[in-house]
């Protein structure tokens, strides 16, 4: 009965809205050894998610930000959640169990280092979204990133990212993020409403920080300050909401 009952809760819970997708810390250890966006990793068993949501929880965080495809960024790398279904449903199981936690969830795509699947996708984008929204990766989404360091994909991300932000928009009703290298040019800003703001942690000063977070607002898109450091860095996430960012990712 209790098991119902949780089963009954979560489908009927509406996702965390957007802007209350505050407080995420997506890394730790020695120059982000620890990727807690990789918490979906099939490869990852399920006490090392449970350790890190632990982690995150402990924190203080409210919110947990988790990539779909990920051929090569990091521990737990080397999953596909819109080709296999087994990522998939290891993926989905792990973001039920963030949301009935209280998190809220953001999803991101793809990363940079994941030359070979961003190839698939620019080629099969409604194909690939389709299969990600049919598993139910999206229904408890605050907000869906694009992708990680999207302006790293070179040439072919000017047809491909608008290709694959059309697709999501088909299967995703709600507010879209873009993010890109560090600094404050944001190339493919105008496919979303979002920007999650990036700077190498050397540059990351707090008045660098508010002055990317005003460049991203002034653009007219929200913003989020998302990687300043390598670990938590709770000084220069609060610089970033200090100066108006919604969200940040090093808390």
């Amino acid at each position: 009965m209790k098991k119902l009952i949780r089963r009954i809760r979560y489908w009927l819970k509406k996702p965390v809205a957007w802007d209350k997708a505050v407080h995420a810390s997506c890394w730790d250890g020695n120059n982000a050894q620890k990727r807690m966006m990789n918490i979906l990793s099939p490869f990852f068993p399920d006490g090392q998610f449970r350790e890190y949501m632990d982690w995150m929880k402990e924190r203080g965080c409210d919110t947990a930000h988790v990539i779909l495809i990920n051929l090569g960024d990091g521990g737990g790398s080397g999953y596909n959640c819109a080709l296999d279904e087994w990522h998939a449903d290891t993926a989905r199981r792990r973001i039920r169990k963030l949301f009935l936690e209280g998190f809220a969830i953001v999803p991101w795509i793809i990363t940079d280092d994941s030359a070979a699947w961003l190839k698939d996708l620019f080629a099969h984008p409604e194909e690939r979204i389709g299969a990600l929204a049919e598993a139910g990766l999206f229904d408890h989404a605050s907000y869906v990133v694009l992708g990680l360091e999207m302006d790293e994909a070179g040439s072919a991300g000017n047809a491909g990212w608008p290709k694959v932000a059309e697709a999501l928009r088909k299967h995703f009703k709600g507010k879209i993020g873009t993010h890109h290298t560090s600094g404050n040019t944001f190339k493919f800003a105008g496919l979303g409403d979002i920007v999650l703001g990036q700077l190498d942690p050397g540059r990351a000063t707090p008045s660098a920080i508010a002055n990317q977070i005003r460049a991203i607002r002034a653009l007219g898109k929200e913003a989020v300050g998302f990687e300043y450091a390598r670990s938590p860095d709770r000084t220069k996430a609060q610089a970033a909401l200090d100066a108006g960012a919604f969200g940040c990712g090093n808390w």
